[in-house]
């Protein structure tokens, strides 16, 4: 190991013994050490299991003996609530008016588990089947710069349909309170089209959330007290807007218009209705159109904007929810979430917030991303056009260069000398 990778490894270490410290600022000393180890060793190891953390964890116990430790302090009732509220606090002051706050809701696939705490069937969309297991709803701000852009995880809830009291709408909502009032009102809020919902759209509007939702094109649409057909006013709609697509002889035709969404469960004379902007889009290659119209649904806190505004706004901001999949993935696939072992709820709801955290302090690395590709090259270009795409998605890339600067990382005395556990100033006492 050269010096620009022993100075990138100490850097990065003192990095994540900050961001530990400003978690753990005012919890107890047992709390803190807890913390310190799990996130290192999540960190560390790349993975949630608690064997592999207490195997990583360098101190003068076994490693039986930490990993009771490590299970016994995952017990803690609500450190979960804890951990999401400070979490909030640090990535409140990074969003900007503009930055995209996502939300999507993945699961978490246990097919084989019997014993594990609130186990319920959860839909597993990658397989289009039913299988045991727990929803989880994920937050992810997304901020852009001149460069590129930062994704930085801003919440996550694993839910039981089978303890929790509250439904997952319910969660949701209390969710979307919290962040909008820690971040003043800035950001703003996409959705796929699985919350297209009524109650959903209600909720935002009369919250003055800015959001983006894909729209499902079933609903009617209030026009005063009557409802009329959707596909019929969007056949009375003016495509007078072309915008160039995302790859090369593709072009977007759209149009948009202010519509009425009927909020009450029931139609009637005197349901409550909000207004948004429906935005629709349709993709021409070679003047030739390609696949179904794309319905997006918005409302944005600008009153101002004009129609063009409204449409690149809603297109370009969708456009960028994808990234939230690549953080299921990651949290899936390279931290091997769903190989947890854990048979209490509250122990794996704390071991989610902790594997939140990790996430998050992996993904704030790109802030150094210079730093990291110029002392580890070959792992975070592989090819010199490479180069061009560090401000992209690389934190696979920075993750396994954690992994490397973490690995046997010291935050305990351990060496067996008897003179090193004396104070320095007795020593000198002693010698005179």
């Amino acid at each position: 190991m050269n010096k620009t990778e022993k100075e990138t490894r100490s850097f990065l270490q003192e990095k994540l013994s900050r961001f530990v410290n400003r978690v753990s600022r005012d919890m107890t000393r047992p709390v803190s050490k807890f913390i310190r180890d799990m996130l290192f060793g999540i960190c560390g190891t790349g993975t949630a299991s608690v064997l592999n953390i207490a195997k990583y964890t360098q101190d003068k116990t076994t490693t039986k003996k930490t990993s009771e430790r490590l299970y016994r302090n995952l017990g803690r009732d609500g450190l979960d609530a804890e951990l999401q509220a400070v979490l909030l606090d640090i990535v409140s002051s990074k969003i900007k008016k503009d930055s995209l706050i996502i939300v999507d809701e993945s699961d978490i696939e246990k097919p084989y588990a019997k014993k594990m705490e609130g186990l319920k069937k959860v839909h597993n969309g990658s397989k289009s089947e039913q299988t045991n297991g727990y929803n989880q709803l994920n937050i992810v701000a997304c901020v852009g710069d001149d460069i590129g852009y930062s994704l930085l995880p801003v919440s996550s809830d694993l839910i039981s349909t089978a303890i929790e009291p509250d439904s997952t709408k319910q969660i949701l909502e209390d969710r979307l309170v919290d962040i909008a009032v820690k971040c003043g009102g800035r950001g703003i809020f996409v959705f796929d089209r699985g919350y297209d919902d009524r109650k959903l759209i209600g909720f935002l509007v009369d919250n003055g959330m800015p959001f983006i939702i894909r729209g499902m094109g079933v609903r009617n649409i209030m026009e005063g007290f009557e409802e009329k057909n959707f596909n019929q006013a969007v056949k009375n709609m003016m495509f007078k807007y072309e915008l160039p697509g995302f790859k090369a002889h593709e072009t977007f035709r759209c149009a948009t218009r202010r519509i009425g969404v009927r909020i009450d469960d029931h139609p009637s004379k005197r349901a409550n209705s909000v207004e948004v902007s429906l935005v629709v889009v349709r993709k021409y290659v070679d003047n030739k159109q390609k696949g179904k119209d794309f319905y997006l649904l918005c409302d944005f806190t600008e009153k101002n904007m004009t129609e063009e505004q409204i449409i690149r706004n809603a297109i370009n901001g969708y456009r960028k929810r994808w990234k939230i999949e690549e953080v299921h993935r990651q949290m899936k696939q390279d931290f091997c979430w769903e190989q947890m072992r854990l048979a209490s709820y509250s122990k794996l709801k704390n071991l989610n917030m902790l594997l939140t955290l990790a996430l998050f302090f992996t993904y704030s690395c790109k802030d150094v991303i210079i730093k990291i590709a110029e002392a580890f090259p070959k792992l975070m270009c592989f090819r010199k056009k490479d180069w061009a795409k560090l401000h992209q998605f690389t934190y696979y890339r920075i993750s396994d260069v954690l992994q490397i600067c973490l690995f046997n990382a010291l935050h305990y005395d351990t060496s067996p000398y008897r003179a090193d556990l004396i104070e320095q100033w007795q020593m000198k006492i002693r010698l005179v």
